[in-house]
């Protein structure tokens, strides 16, 4: 009993400091799955991409944060529109999970020689469920105490984003989470705060054989320490992505992609604690697996972002 009550102490505490607390799903490997973080981002890309990925954080932690996505995106016939679609499971705790599915929609304008700037939204719904009495039935005052009560509801999100791009750069600024609210009891809804981001990258050619590839990634939350990612990955023969990234607050990353033939990319991720947390908990694991398909009447340059 005092275990579970200690446990159960923890986790409350984990979900009622926002300002420290996890709110949506993190990525290592955001570079792959860039819709997630601007959907501004799916007009860089000529071709129909279909991208799954599992995220497991924090193994060996009890109650550690999963995640899984599955999202397609592609260019509509010869416009200059794209489209969008996602579907998430994002589990924290051992009683929390939110379901949705997100569209998206994308123009983008020619503002020079092979550069592009582009405008996203994104929205959607979700299901949201926390079984707080299901894992602390026994806890005491779990009975009484409105902090264990059972919630289920539907949640909506509206997201935007912006991002200038060539073929050597982009740079982009996003809130993919900025309207996001229980529309089933909007009164005594969790809150959940909008999250800014900033991302860039760069290409550099620096042989026939080999690329290189640095990221930045910064997220904002109001009430929250500002984290930043820092990535820089190579790529070797057209066929193997490695790189390292340091996200701060968190943790230090290793990453490696492989494509298995030109339309079919592999990557893996696994991400070691700089902080306390350390201590109690074994790395985080992320795989992604990505499909690539030609759309007819396009140029099909390949996508290094």
């Amino acid at each position: 009993m005092r275990s579970k009550g200690f446990l159960s102490f923890a986790f409350m505490c984990i979900l009622g400091f926002p300002s420290l607390a996890q709110q949506k799903a993190m990525y290592t490997q955001y570079m792959f799955n860039a819709m997630a973080i601007n959907p501004a981002y799916i007009a860089v890309d000529e071709q129909l991409a279909v991208t799954m990925l599992s995220r497991h954080q924090w193994v060996g932690f009890t109650g550690a944060p999963n995640t899984q996505t599955l999202s397609v995106h592609t260019p509509v016939k010869q416009s200059n529109t794209f489209v969008g679609a996602q579907i998430l499971r994002d589990q924290i705790g051992e009683v929390i999970t939110e379901t949705g599915g997100y569209l998206t929609l994308t123009q983008r304008v020619s503002v020079g020689l092979k550069t592009y700037l582009s405008l996203g939204i994104n929205g959607g719904l979700s299901s949201f469920k926390a079984n707080y009495s299901e894992r602390y039935e026994d806890s005491p005052g779990s009975v009484n105490d409105p902090l264990f009560k059972n919630e289920s509801s539907m949640r909506g999100n509206f997201g935007m984003g912006v991002m200038l791009f060539s073929d050597k750069y982009y740079i982009g600024i996003s809130s993919p989470h900025f309207f996001y609210s229980n529309l089933s009891q909007p009164a005594n809804s969790t809150q959940q705060r909008p999250h800014y981001m900033l991302q860039a990258g760069y290409l550099k050619k620096i042989n026939d054989n080999l690329k290189f590839k640095p990221n930045f990634l910064i997220k904002y939350v109001n009430g929250a320490p500002t984290q930043f990612d820092i990535n820089a990955n190579l790529l070797i023969n057209e066929t193997l992505w490695i790189g390292t990234s340091y996200r701060s607050l968190d943790s230090f990353s290793a990453l490696a992609s492989l494509f298995l033939n030109k339309d079919i990319q592999f990557g893996y991720s696994y991400d070691v604690a700089h902080t306390a947390l350390s201590k109690v908990q074994k790395g985080s694991h992320e795989v992604m697996l990505q499909f690539r398909l030609g759309v007819k009447g396009r140029n099909q340059p390949r996508c290094y972002f």
